[in-house]
């Protein structure tokens, strides 16, 4: 059970309403071996756990959270074809089991093999499902009669299991004449919008009406919405949903005040409105991560996280008072978000003959990860969402080569290893690879390679960024230039892969420059990718697993390579695009030309993410130790960020970096330190660079 915090006194009555559950979680443990062992010691010994579950986890967490808290719900629910007795109605009562296979973790949250001496903490390894079952595995404590009462908030644990179609049991408390002040919090599972519960409550407009909703719900609902690819993307993915005028999210926000539809842990969308307005919609996220990602912190998963979000918000709301306004939620919820990452990341504890949940209370860092942006929803749902920054752009990446990348902390983000970026078209690149990379390498049954495409300007880094992604994979590397290449070397470099496989490794393989040549290379590469084969001679051979990694030369876009397909036909360049899994587009320091329509002002901060990197790496004597700022002058940092562009991409900053007089003791970057014109020549327009390190001429005239 959930212990009280400090016995905060309630703050307000509560009733509860909702579906219950019994939870058995199973152990299994390897055997001890050895010859001084009894029999049984040589096969796999387990324990089990049963647990309320449902409604009474819920119970649980609101009582944590100080209220005092009156429940009611459906002990049982009509019999069907898959209860204990196989009879489909005829009086027969079941009742809703789950099933979760639980093993031990270490302190760093990795799964152990056995039991460890101390602590006994563990998470959920996998899920087995629910049943339903005629035999009562723990006496029903929930109450089928709803007393009479008024409460200022009522809590609906919404899960389909019988409490929708019992109006005995919510239909006295919802019909309340004393509701104008009530807040009704309802956390729906599937199927979402149905039911007499969902009619009942859509009927309402006298009490505030805050629905609850998964993402990964309204998605198995036919729901449009992005995973993990960007917050910008999943605000324009729910306007848009917002705008089908028959379709499922419109239907649920004709039902509620406000919609709450929680991306895990990551994030929350509040929806508000009415039918006779357009939805808002308001985003509180964690700007470093995407969907999913505190779950792959550590092995396994707990569930009830919802719960944990809920009982939360309804703290947040009791404290704030009524009637809910909008800012009262946003704050609630918020905090919500805290109190969810904080249980998610917790453990099981075995105590005995008794499993606990966690009950972790967030700190105020757990807060601080969350920003809250207002008012994303645009008029025109094909327009394009821009999430706002604290400052302006060029006032931002200056901060971040002085003071480093810690700045970017309220800015939508992505990191892979040393590899960090702001720009949004790189995260949603890089993290839809990272999907199609991990979801390969754990499908043991795939024989072929996986083959993607980086696109991007030179030195813009284009295997810098996979490298990093899969580094932590241990894969091993194979680097081969196709521009020092010729069709008949590409056999020995196919046969350096068959070896790694032949190893039991799945290789990363960088084909740099593929398209040198003309594209002549291009179609040497059909039979690989698609059918796992190559040529040599009159032979045939598997080359087996791996990762193809096809890094453009001469096409700095995916798109540049699509137009180049009717110029060249013979180079079978559309069957080569069509065997591609996925592709990134690299933008790298300058500017890109993709037009006024959606301009790239996000060069400037690429630049200073770069600048900061190097000067870590190649000056860190300018960089205070204890403080961590960096001491550059002005005209030095508006030459790097202003200047219209470099030769040769980060490659151009970097040297230019190497080139100037800095010391291994030196304190600052002054202009003076600077290279010779006729040295900063070989990678920027060395007039222009100059004019703006001496603060004698307007950057946007230079180009």
């Amino acid at each position: 059970m959930f212990a009280l915090i400090e016995n905060r006194p309630s703050p307000c009555p509560v009733l509860l309403l909702g579906d219950p559950a019994t939870d058995h979680f199973i152990l299994e443990i390897p055997p001890i071996g050895g010859q001084t062992s009894p029999d049984w010691a040589h096969y796999g010994t387990w324990k089990m756990w049963t647990r309320y579950g449902g409604v009474h986890m819920t119970h649980d967490m609101l009582r944590k959270h100080g209220f005092v808290v009156t429940m009611a719900g459906p002990k049982t629910r009509p019999g069907s074809p898959n209860a204990g007795d196989g009879k489909a109605g005829g009086g027969t009562m079941t009742h809703v089991e789950s099933l979760a296979h639980v093993r031990y973790v270490d302190a760093s949250g990795q799964f152990l093999e056995h039991r460890p001496k101390a602590p006994l903490e563990l998470r959920i390894s996998g899920f087995g499902g629910y049943r339903e079952s005629t035999r009562t595995a723990l006496p029903p404590r929930i109450s089928e009669t709803c007393p009479k009462g008024s409460w200022p908030i009522v809590v609906l644990n919404d899960a389909g299991g019988g409490l929708r179609e019992r109006e005995d049991i919510w239909g006295p408390p919802l019909s309340d004449a004393p509701a104008a002040r009530r807040t009704l919090l309802h956390k729906m599972h599937l199927p979402l919008g149905e039911g007499s519960l969902w009619i009942r409550i859509a009927a309402l407009h006298d009490q505030t009406r805050v629905l609850i909703v998964h993402a990964e719900n309204l998605r198995a609902s036919g729901v449009r919405l992005a995973r993990g690819l960007s917050w910008e993307r999943a605000v324009e993915d729910l306007s848009r949903q917002a705008a089908v005028s028959d379709g499922l999210v419109p239907k649920l926000l004709s039902g509620c005040d406000h919609m709450l539809v929680l991306f895990d842990v990551e994030a929350a969308a509040i929806l508000s409105g009415n039918a006779t307005s357009a939805p808002t919609l308001d985003l509180l996220f964690d700007p470093g991560l995407a969907e999913g990602d505190v779950e792959t912190e550590q092995a396994g998963d707990l569930f009830g996280k919802m719960n944990s979000f809920t009982t939360a918000l309804a703290r947040g709301i009791a404290d704030a008072g009524q009637p809910l306004t909008l800012d009262a939620l946003r704050k609630s919820a918020l905090n919500a978000l805290a109190w969810q990452r904080a249980f998610a990341q917790g453990r099981l504890v075995e105590r005995g003959s008794q499993l606990d949940f966690p009950v972790p209370v967030p700190t105020q860092q757990h807060v601080a990860r969350y920003r809250c942006a207002i008012n994303l929803a645009a008029e025109d749902p094909a327009a394009r969402v821009a999430i706002p920054r604290p400052e302006a752009n060029d006032t931002i990446a200056r901060q971040v080569v002085r003071e480093g990348l810690g700045v970017l902390s309220s800015v939508p983000s992505a990191r892979f290893g040393k590899f960090f970026t702001v720009d949004r078209t790189e995260i949603e690149g890089y993290r839809a690879i990272n999907r199609l990379i991990r979801g390969y390498l754990a499908d043991h049954g795939a024989t072929k390679p996986l083959s993607i495409a980086v696109f991007g300007p030179p030195g813009a880094g284009k295997s810098f960024g996979i490298n990093q992604m899969v580094a932590p994979l241990g894969l091993p590397l194979k680097v081969f230039n196709l521009s020092e290449a010729a069709a008949e070397d590409l056999p020995g470099f196919f046969h350096e892969i068959r070896d790694e496989n032949l190893k039991g490794k799945t290789p990363l393989c960088f084909f740099d420059e593929f398209d040198a040549h003309g594209l002549s290379l291009v179609p040497h590469f059909l039979a690989p990718m698609q059918d796992g084969t190559f040529r040599e001679g009159a032979r045939l051979h598997p080359i087996g697993r791996g990762l193809f990694v096809f890094a453009g030369g001469t096409s700095h876009k995916f798109k540049d390579l699509n137009a180049r397909a009717a110029e060249k036909p013979e180079r079978k360049l559309t069957d080569f695009v069509s065997r591609l899994s996925g592709h990134i587009d690299v933008r790298g320091p300058d500017p890109d030309d993709r037009g006024a329509d959606d301009g790239d002002s996000d060069h400037v901060l690429r630049r200073a993410i770069l600048l900061r990197s190097m000067l870590e790496q190649r000056a860190p004597s300018v960089i205070d130790k204890a403080s961590g700022k960096a001491s550059i002058d002005d005209g030095v940092l508006d030459a790097f960020l202003k200047i219209p562009s470099f030769h040769h991409g980060a490659r151009s900053m970097e040297k230019i970096i190497q080139m100037s007089t800095l010391g291994a003791r030196a304190a600052r970057y002054a202009v003076s330190d600077l290279p010779e014109t006729d040295q900063l020549g070989m990678h920027v327009d060395a007039d222009a660079f100059q004019r703006l390190a001496l603060g004698t001429s307007d950057p946007t005239r230079h180009g």
